[in-house]
């Protein structure tokens, strides 16, 4: 906790300098007063009140403090402060520096954290939190790629020509959660967006991998021609704190109204971080003999490790007032051609306990979903949007019921926004969404539906 409580310290001193005059007025047509010399201090704040009908209680590291959608601990009513529900609270620095011949060096370092609780996003300590608590008296939780580091958003440097396209390195977005946010109606917001709440869609099956470490990216684009490609350095312990190597690419067109991308993904030894630990798992950590012996309670998870590998087909129409929107998504897992041992640590520092053969068979597991936006007035926009994932029955004999979560099954929801802008900086939102679950997808859920209202504020700066 000490280290957690520098770091929101941190955060507030930069707050604080945003606000001083010492940056305004330092560069020619600076309107903000946030630029200087060339770099610029950039934030966005976004807290709200959140109802579920069958949530779960208020946690200081999971995404938005509660649990927006329903998972598997969802079970009572639960009305709280919340964050980030239209769009990740962040603080950070980027930068452009002219080189010469018309390229630039760039680089752009941030982290996200939660107003609600004033502490750093850390979605796997939301999960460990709850290690050995039994899931009806869990409190809200869910994987990340946000673990608590000191930089958990991007941090990456480069250089960038108007003619050659951006090449950088470090801790970035993936191709593939660039074109899910960029065709998601709701631009993957935590409160209303499957994707954007459950990671898994633009993390090519697990939501870890939503942001790498150790990546060189490059983009390009060229009359109406767009695209991209990137890989990740995983087995290069020194570079990156994600096991296993990835790749992507990106090809996109754009042509009048019309948008659409392409994207190919692939990650070996994903990890994904469903629920905690049990009661168990927790006491064999303090029993000598145990292959677990040893490890910290409150650092160590069970993970299950996959080979995925993903292609998705994204869409959009501009209709001036209407935007509309259309994705797919197929996803592969299979289990991994390098098992993991146990104690083999991920982002943030944890331990995982690993299920290297999760997959008797492969799992399909597909995401689709259509929307739109309407600008209702020039400062009144409207948010619709539908989202459905499928998963196929992977286990060694078919089944297509709540039996097993290896068993066919499917995840809906629906989700209606309106948000007022009050200027270039501020807004405030309010929405409402529903969800629910069948069959396998919902194997050991508490409940099988919830509708969970939120409303928020939101200043960028």
């Amino acid at each position: 906790m000490p280290k957690t409580k520098y770091s929101i310290s941190a955060l507030a001193m930069a707050c604080a300098l945003a606000s001083t005059t010492s940056w305004a007025g330092n560069e020619p047509g600076n309107t903000d007063g946030l630029t200087m010399y060339g770099i610029t201090l950039y934030g966005t704040v976004d807290v709200g009140v959140s109802y579920q009908s069958h949530g779960s209680a208020f946690s200081d590291g999971a995404a938005t403090n509660v649990n927006n959608f329903l998972i598997k601990a969802s079970n009572k009513s639960n009305t709280s402060l919340a964050s980030n529900g239209m769009s990740i609270s962040t603080i950070g620095l980027k930068g452009r520096e002219p080189l010469g011949a018309g390229w630039s060096g760039v680089f752009q370092f941030d982290t996200g954290f939660l107003p609600a609780s004033m502490t750093l996003f850390d979605g796997l300590r939301s999960i460990a939190r709850n290690n050995g608590v039994p899931l009806a008296e869990q409190k809200s939780y869910g994987d990340s790629t946000r673990a608590g580091q000191a930089f958990n958003g991007k941090a990456f440097i480069g250089i960038e020509s108007p003619h050659y396209g951006t090449l950088t390195f470090g801790r970035q977005s993936t191709l593939l959660n660039d074109a899910v946010c960029k065709y998601d109606p709701l631009s993957c917001s935590l409160a209303f967006s499957y994707v954007g709440f459950f990671g898994a869609t633009a993390g090519t099956g697990d939501t870890e991998d939503r942001l790498l470490d150790g990546t060189l990216k490059y983009t390009y684009a060229n009359g109406i021609f767009h695209g991209g490609a990137l890989y990740q350095f995983g087995n290069a312990r020194e570079l990156s704190s994600s096991r296993g190597t990835a790749y992507q690419v990106d090809l996109g067109i754009k042509q009048g109204p019309w948008s659409f991308d392409g994207v190919l993904a692939h990650k070996n030894d994903a990890i994904s971080v469903g629920g905690s630990l049990t009661a168990a798992q927790v006491a064999a950590l303090t029993k000598p003999g145990s292959s677990t012996y040893g490890l910290p309670a409150d650092k160590t998870l069970p993970g299950t490790v996959s080979d995925n590998t993903s292609y998705s087909f994204l869409g959009e129409y501009d209709a001036g007032r209407a935007k509309f929107f259309g994705a797919y998504e197929h996803i592969r897992y299979v289990n991994p051609s390098s098992p993991l041992p146990i104690g083999s640590q991920t982002i943030g520092g944890y331990f995982i306990i690993p299920s290297n053969s999760a997959f008797p068979r492969p799992k399909i597991f597909e995401v689709a979903w259509v929307g739109m936006r309407y600008a209702v007035t020039p400062s009144l926009d409207f948010f619709g949007a539908y989202y459905r994932a499928m998963q196929s029955s992977y286990a060694k004999v078919s089944c297509s019921d709540a039996s097993s979560p290896q068993c066919s099954g499917h995840y809906d929801a629906l989700s209606l926004v309106l948000d007022q802008r009050f200027g270039r900086h501020f807004d405030v939102y309010g929405g409402v969404q529903w969800s629910k679950v069948y069959d396998g997808m919902g194997s050991g859920y508490l409940q099988r539906a919830s509708f969970d209202p939120t409303v928020g504020v939101r200043f960028a700066f």
